[in-house]
């Protein structure tokens, strides 16, 4: 790849990541899970409980899918069409969001879930461009800077929708509450469109390829790194680690605003202005940890992030003062993206070229699926108990067990092929 469409691959590549969490911050993140529960379900206390189902259904079918998705994509070099198809899904999705009236259980359940698997499966695609568009000791800064940038897209759309969701959800504003969905869904597609067409398609596989064999081989190859793990340890060791921590994370981001307006009584405008500071703090959080990464270890990095995690999830769970929720906020903006950039880049620092769309097909089953316990933990102990404050301490040991495990992986330089 020569410089030119090297740099343009980049660019597009970044701006997918400002595409992409548009949806992440206003679908699962604030203004859809709000109006699920409180609009669609009906708000009671069994809400929570099926707002948990919902999201490790969609985590369970997207993490299923991804591994084979990627070994399909390597084996048959389909990763780019696999990936427009996946984004075009969520974006599809997404729009039938706008229809779901209170009571429409059915439609608001199915179509969230299918935008959520669609989002995923892409997510785990384009993650696997990533060593292919830089050098191994570039990887944390890349995956920091798109990371970082990409909430730019949860901003861009949080202000043009402010407006409509600040209305609250009474009767009088649901239809236009609900123009926020429509403005995601167009959103991520146009952002979109420059990775759709600038990210480097692979050359075709063989012409005597056929679907039928293709999904077989993805099959025997899914299962053949399975069974092969100890020739790959430290990706097998970091994706423990990653599995409960990303438990933690997916869990607290799912149910933090509803937590904070059942837990302090926050109206949702104040959610919403709550949701700007964290996007505010996370841009430059990030950007700087992934800058950080090319003259720390970036464990020694994600220590001291694991460690502010713990903290602040005892603040969530035992803070009762009024400015509890401006200090989650701010926390979550520190730690969120940081997280999750730095290991990103430090998984792909440890897989061979050869098999990125796999490998990180894995990346994302280990982390979506390990992610349904959280959920179904909080949102059923939620339910049975009516005490939210102890479902969220009963995260803790993942952050504590996924650190223990994350940062004992060796990791030095890219495994090879």
């Amino acid at each position: 790849m020569n410089r030119f469409w090297q740099h343009k691959s980049i660019l597009g590549w970044l701006l997918y990541d400002v595409a992409s969490s548009s949806y992440a911050l206003l679908v699962p993140g604030v203004a859809y899970a709000v109006y699920y529960r409180q609009v669609v379900c009906g708000g009671t206390t069994h809400c929570d409980a099926q707002w948990a189902m919902l999201t490790s259904l969609a985590l369970i079918g997207s993490g299923l899918l991804a591994p084979f998705l990627g070994a399909i994509a390597d084996t048959g070099k389909l990763r780019y069409p696999l990936f427009a198809l996946a984004t075009g899904l969520c974006c599809l999705a997404t729009s039938l969001l706008y229809w779901v009236e209170p009571g429409g259980l059915m439609l608001g359940g199915m179509a969230f879930v299918v935008a959520q698997v669609g989002y995923i499966c892409a997510a785990s695609l384009y993650d696997s461009y990533l060593p292919l568009l830089a050098p191994s000791q570039r990887l944390g800064q890349l995956s920091g800077l798109g990371w970082g940038l990409g909430y730019l897209g949860g901003l861009i759309c949080f202000f043009i929708a402010y407006g409509w969701m600040q209305g609250g959800l009474v009767a009088t504003n649901l239809p236009v509450y609900r123009l926020t969905f429509l403005l995601v869904s167009v959103f991520y597609g146009l952002v979109a469109l420059p990775a759709l067409v600038w990210l480097p398609r692979q050359s075709p596989g063989p012409v005597n390829y056929s679907f039928r064999r293709l999904v077989k081989s993805a099959y025997h190859q899914v299962f053949k790194t399975l069974k092969n793990w100890r020739e790959t340890p430290a990706i097998f060791q970091f994706l423990i680690g990653y599995y409960l921590i990303s438990d933690g994370i997916v869990t607290i981001h799912s149910f933090i605003a509803i937590y904070l307006k059942t837990q302090f009584a926050l109206e949702v405008g104040q959610i919403l202005q709550l949701t700007l500071l964290f996007n505010a703090i996370a841009i430059p959080m990030t950007l700087t940890v992934g800058l950080l990464s090319r003259r720390w270890s970036a464990l020694t990095l994600l220590k001291a992030i694991l460690t502010l995690w713990v903290g602040l999830l005892l603040l969530i769970v035992f803070g009762t003062h009024p400015l509890t929720p401006l200090l989650v906020a701010i926390g979550l903006g520190v730690v969120s993206g940081s997280t999750q950039s730095l290991c990103r880049g430090l998984f792909a620092q440890l897989i061979p070229h050869n098999k990125t769309s796999e490998l990180f097909g894995f990346h994302a089953l280990v982390g979506k699926i390990s992610a349904t316990f959280g959920p179904l933990i909080f949102g059923f102990t939620s339910a049975l108990s009516g005490n939210q404050r102890l479902a969220m301490f009963l995260l803790l040991p993942f952050f504590l067990l996924g650190g223990w495990a994350l940062l004992r992986t060796p990791i030095s330089k890219p495994l090879s092929p």
